[in-house]
């Protein structure tokens, strides 16, 4: 008996000494030297990384896990939903910046009587409120490629349904940016842009202020790299996606999940207070990210029941696989 133990006792310590040739360790560390390159050579170089370099990332870290082709088949749809996303937004703002709408701007006059984003900024402006906000605003960047490969990782069969939702609220949003464009608080309630315009003025503090204190133009390079439609305030993107990681989160990880709420209000304040979007987006961001939902929630496997043919329910199978890949 005591050998067996002093054998076990010394399995143990080695399993528990650090070893860098292991799998799990070049499996994150390939990944963090290609986000430490690729950090260098935009910074060098001046360029603003994607989230396709994420993407791509990801790509290293499944290739050496032996999960290249299922990584390519699983994301093939996500990519394509970003792409196509990216190639056809600049073509809706060219078109739908010659009719624009001004029933946010109205909605709010009826419901609040002022603008909440020139409220707010005349009685509560901070520099740490703008830093903070322009943090949460910025979250929208990168964050659902992020929690995408999460789901990926731990749960392939929400991965599905996540992608879909994404697709739905993005394309759905898309739509309504070409058929109702809305100029954004900063645009509408500034005379520097609207000469319409006579009274107090919205500010755009991201680059009037955040970009003004930091001595460097890193908002003002982004909105120009992604080329950013201007009258795509209605629905505000940015604070659907977030709540559709949130809801996806709470679906999943239950009350362990309840943390993530901080990223989608923290996104909604942001939004209406740095002048990016009046409070009416805010709330059309929320019902197009919930409705997209509960079409994958509710709708679509009650669709996949009826036609099994055409649509194929994601097998329970490929979470069983991966969760054990990963665990070994």
């Amino acid at each position: 008996m005591g050998k067996k133990d002093k054998s076990k006792g010394a399995d143990s310590e080695h399993k528990a000494k650090f070893d860098p040739r292991s799998s799990r360790f070049l499996a994150i560390a390939f990944p963090v030297i290609y986000v430490i390159a690729l950090g260098a050579f935009c910074l060098v170089y001046g360029i603003i990384p994607g989230p396709e370099f994420l993407i791509l990332c990801f790509f290293i870290y499944a290739a050496y896990n032996n999960w290249s082709r299922r990584f390519i088949k699983d994301w093939i749809p996500f990519i394509t939903i970003f792409l196509s996303y990216e190639a056809m937004y600049g073509v809706v703002g060219t078109i739908s910046k010659y009719y624009l709408h001004s029933g946010p701007y109205n909605a709010e006059m009826f419901l609040f009587g002022s603008i909440p984003s020139l409220t707010l900024q005349h009685a509560i402006r901070l520099p740490a409120l703008d830093y903070m906000g322009a943090v949460f605003y910025s979250v929208h960047f990168f964050a659902p490629t992020l929690f995408g490969f999460l789901l990926w990782r731990e749960s392939p069969k929400n991965y599905v349904k996540y992608t879909i939702a994404l697709g739905i609220t993005t394309y759905a949003a898309l739509i309504t940016f070409l058929f109702f464009p809305v100029a954004p608080p900063w645009w509408q309630l500034n005379s520097a842009y609207n000469s319409l315009y006579t009274g107090p003025p919205v500010i755009r503090i991201l680059t009037a202020s955040v970009d003004k204190n930091l001595g460097i133009p890193v908002y003002r390079t982004i909105f120009d790299f992604f080329g950013a439609n201007q009258f795509a305030a209605f629905p505000s993107l940015h604070s659907a996606l977030p709540w559709v990681i949130a809801l996806f989160a709470l679906k999943i990880w239950k009350a362990k999940a309840l943390p993530i709420l901080i990223l989608p209000v923290g996104v909604w304040f942001s939004a209406v207070y740095l002048g990016e979007h009046y409070v009416v987006d805010v709330l059309a961001g929320f019902a197009y990210a919930t409705l997209a939902f509960a079409f994958v929630e509710i709708v679509l496997p009650r669709l996949q029941d009826r036609y099994p043919k055409l649509l194929r329910k994601p097998s329970d199978k490929a979470d069983s696989k991966i969760l054990a890949d990963v665990q070994t």
